[in-house]
């Protein structure tokens, strides 16, 4: 979720907080009461010493912060629909829909399968899993990512997967590789996920497939 941030900004922001941490206890620890630093060789050490525990305590407090400290912010009333539309959605939890294929059955019908996705995000890392819930296929997301883009505003999910086909039917094959791009859409304070996906199934036989994905998050 980080890369929704603007870079620059977010390092801006981390080095200015670092600084008064890093300050504030330098002053209290080795200024005295009047507040001045009196640097000399036989304090360099002790001062290399703190440095470095501050340094670690920092980076614990923002990795605390980035992995369950935001949540606070998106539980609060109204506020979370701001944070969704303008820092960053909140996708975490189970997602509900359907895709419609290009590829076709044995009555030589068009595909459409009920699937099920679960996401897990915070500022470190990002998640997906999804699965079709009438079992003929498993797939396992290998990459995954939401962003911003800068051209439209509008925020992304996008993945590469793997699928496993257990028992295929003699048009299909048994492992195949694809991937999707959803945009993240708010309907009445409500979140969806739609898009398109496309994979390299049978594509040797020029029977590669696409389609559109569309869920809705699960209350």
């Amino acid at each position: 979720m980080w890369k929704v941030l603007p870079k620059v900004g977010l390092i801006k922001i981390l080095a200015f907080m670092f600084a008064v941490l890093f300050l504030s206890i330098i002053l209290v620890l080795l200024g005295g009461g009047d507040y001045t630093i009196n640097l000399n060789q036989s304090n360099l050490f002790e001062v290399a010493a703190h440095a470095s525990g501050i340094s670690i305590i920092f980076t614990i407090i923002v990795w605390i912060i980035a992995k369950w400290g935001w949540k606070v912010f998106w539980l609060i009333p109204w506020l979370d629909n701001v944070l969704n539309k303008n820092v960053c959605p909140n996708l975490n939890g189970k997602w509900i829909g359907e895709i419609t294929s290009t590829f076709k059955n044995e009555q030589d019908e068009f595909v459409t399968k009920k699937v099920e996705m679960h996401i897990k995000a915070d500022f470190i890392g990002f998640d997906i899993q999804l699965k079709s819930l009438d079992k003929y296929q498993r797939s396992t997301v290998v990459q995954s990512e939401i962003y911003k883009d800068a051209r439209d505003g509008n925020f992304y999910v996008s993945y590469l997967f793997e699928s496993v086909v257990d028992q295929p039917l003699p048009t299909d094959d048994s492992k195949f590789d694809g991937a999707a791009k959803l945009v993240v859409r708010f309907e009445e304070d409500n979140m969806q996920l739609v898009g398109t996906y496309w994979t390299n199934r049978a594509w040797q036989r020029g029977k590669n497939t696409a389609g559109k994905i569309e869920l809705k998050k699960s209350k």
